[in-house]
């Protein structure tokens, strides 16, 4: 059926007009627009989407930053045409406070590229579009746009819009620390202004402004993480009202002494620092408070009195450092792999430290005279003058500081190992110099000691306290004992405390010399000759059934095994490797604060992370190789790698859950 001719006609103009002129959808007019080249069929064109909005209004970017959503386009194109997505045009800061979004103020063109078909007609193409403009109010707007390449505006507009959308990649290099982000680019021009828009999502936060520092060139930008799982960023970084791409890997950077490069000078600064943190380790801080009270004790005493204990106590230290050095220069010289903690691997040497515990908590515990030069541990009585009992202070406390490891320790022990005597030597004098500080400092200022507090009731109950660490340490060497050994020997153990408190309550309380010693007898016998029966070889032999096996139900983690990183290097699978020993407090104590915690457990576990033990409660020379290879001598050692990055990253001695994930992630 033909319609009327005057029908037609307003029909064609309707069409005309429809294809040709803006469309007004409320708070903004659409519109297409081309460049002024003419189009070829076969080849493309640049066009764009025209937005005119009301004045005060706005719509917004990719990501919309607070608030606010994204345009949305969807075409309707002749057979043989294609068009591109959509380019954005950097993005202007819209506040809202306390929000921030991202967008376009009254005028914005969207270009994309069109492709023209070979066989080219005048057909005309449909582009659906949806968006949110907003003032005070936000109200979604939509509109069709009917049009063809014939009747499409030129507009000289559209390649000042060119022009802002953001091409090149500039150099960049982000990583992080904590919860904040950093993102480091290098720019040789004057900074007026400077702000990174992320492409995509709410892994960042929106800020009103980016802080910066230019030095040399680098610019350093900071911002904080939301989404500590983001592993990558992308967006655009506005300099000088110029876009730039930013497409670059989260890396984790540290900062511990770890991650340093060692040299011989730092070896011995770290060593130092190491050795005067070690003060404050669990492991050794009972000690070393009794032989403050010691000191305290002296305030009356002559300065020569003082000096001369804190000279003896120094002296300790540095002979038991020195003895350590040097027996392990001569087992290195003998072919044989040990490290920092290394005598904790002998169950005879834990067994014989859990007695020694058990013995100066009984001493602490009660007011006796038992063995005068030892058991008067750290001249508590202001009437000893044994700088003997001082020296052997010294000399304990480094012994029970060897299952420690404090920060910066690790980094100048790791050293120390791989160097010839000659320098292996002037670390651990090193490290005795920081442990025996303070008292050095008391020996040559024997003044400060008057602004202690006064010696008193106080300090007999602070003794009596100080007895109980004690005991804790000794149950947990004994535990130590257990991995180590088997439930019969630990018995062995258990047998020598009894018989050890014993000998106590004889000496105290029997009045009849020889009966005491035939216990002593009796007692040194029911110790030593079950002890003698095993080596151990014997030992770690038995102990295998007792260390976990990940293999087993329950277990969360793989064993190490030599080559295990080349392997899952192979793979491309990110891996942790936790260097522990049952002996090593430092490792427990990270084991309780960070990998016993659920979020570990679960990030590990959701970002296919394969998590590895290498246990060294027993003399090991693979673990020994792998922890040189690392240059370190002792555990704690953590070591994580993932794709992406050159080589595994080595963590800090000491963690918690938020340093660990803050780290790996």
């Amino acid at each position: 059926m033909r319609l009327p001719n005057h029908l037609t006609f307003l029909f064609v103009i309707f069409l005309g007009c429809l294809q040709s002129s803006e469309i007004d959808i409320g708070h903004a007019k659409l519109s297409l627009i081309k460049d002024h080249s003419s189009f070829i069929p076969g080849t493309s064109i640049n066009m764009g989407l025209k937005i005119e909005m009301d004045e005060g209004w706005h719509t917004y970017w990719k990501n919309p930053g607070d608030s606010g959503g994204p345009i949305e386009i969807t075409w309707d194109l002749p057979d043989g045409f294609s068009a591109s997505d959509i380019q954005w045009p950097t993005p202007e800061r819209i506040p809202y406070p306390p929000l921030m979004t991202y967008g376009y103020e009254d005028f914005v063109i969207f270009p994309f590229v069109l492709s023209i078909p070979e066989n080219y007609e005048d057909d005309s193409f449909t582009l659906n579009v949806d968006l949110l403009v907003c003032a005070d109010v936000c109200i979604p707007e939509s509109g069709i746009i009917i049009d063809n390449l014939e009747n499409t505006q030129s507009d000289d507009d559209i390649y000042l819009w060119l022009q802002k959308i953001p091409k090149e990649v500039i150099d960049s290099y982000a990583y992080l620390e904590n919860q904040s982000l950093f993102l480091d680019v290098t720019f040789d021009q004057i900074i007026k202004d400077i702000y990174f828009f992320p492409d995509k999502g709410s892994f960042l936060n929106f800020p009103d402004k980016n802080e910066f520092n230019n030095d040399l060139n680098k610019i350093t930008i900071q911002t904080f993480l939301n989404n500590p799982l983001q592993q990558n960023i992308q967006g655009v970084l506005k300099i000088n009202n110029i876009g730039y791409l930013v497409d670059t890997t989260i890396e984790t950077k540290i900062i511990s002494s770890s991650s340093l490069e060692i040299t011989f000078l730092i070896a011995l600064i770290f060593a130092f620092i190491g050795g005067l943190i070690l003060n404050l380790m669990p492991c050794v801080f009972p000690v070393i408070s009794l032989k403050v009270l010691s000191f305290v004790s002296m305030g009356g005493d002559s300065h020569d009195k003082i000096r001369k204990h804190a000279y003896a106590f120094s002296a300790g230290v540095l002979f038991t450092f020195l003895t350590f050095a040097v027996s392990i220069i001569l087992l290195k010289q003998a072919g044989y792999l040990i490290g920092w903690g290394y005598q904790l691997q002998s169950p005879a040497v834990v067994g014989f430290l859990s007695l020694l515990m058990v013995f100066l908590a009984l001493v602490l515990i009660t007011e006796n005279s038992i063995g005068d030069s030892l058991t008067k541990l750290g001249n508590i009585q202001t009437n000893n003058d044994s700088y003997l009992s001082s020296l052997f202070t010294g000399v304990l406390a480094v012994v029970v500081a060897s299952p420690c490891t404090a920060p910066f320790m690790g980094a100048a022990l790791g050293y120390a190992f791989l160097q010839p005597a000659n320098e292996t030597i002037p670390v651990f004098i090193s490290l005795s110099a920081g442990f025996s500080f303070p008292y050095v400092l008391l020996a040559i200022f024997p003044d400060l000691i008057a602004k202690l507090p006064k010696p008193g009731q106080w300090m007999k109950s602070l003794k009596e306290f100080f007895a109980f660490p004690m005991l804790a340490t000794a149950i947990w060497l004994l535990w130590v004992f257990a991995l180590q050994t088997s439930v019969n020997t630990t018995l062995i153990l258990l047998i020598g405390w009894l018989l050890l408190g014993l000998n106590f309550w004889s000496f105290l309380n029997l009045q009849n010399k020889i009966i005491k010693i035939i216990i002593f007898i009796i007692s040194i016998m029911g110790i030593t000759l079950p002890s003698l029966s095993l080596s151990d070889n014997a030992v770690n032999e038995m102990s295998q059934s007792l260390i976990p096996d990940s293999n087993q139900p329950n277990q969360n983690y793989t064993s190490w095994y030599p080559g295990i990183e080349n392997d899952l290097q192979g793979e491309n699978t990110a891996y942790f490797i936790n260097f522990t020993a049952a002996w090593c407090i430092t490792c427990q104590t990270n084991e309780l604060t960070a990998f016993s915690k659920k979020t570990f457990k679960d990030y590990i576990v959701e970002n296919n992370i394969t998590y590895i033990k290498a246990d060294w409660t027993n003399r090991n020379d693979q673990i020994s190789e792998a922890l040189l290879s690392y240059k370190r001598s002792g555990v704690p050692l953590y070591v994580y790698w993932k794709p992406g990055l050159e080589e595994p990253q080595i963590l800090p001695e000491i963690l918690n859950d938020t340093i660990l994930l803050g780290a790996i992630k």
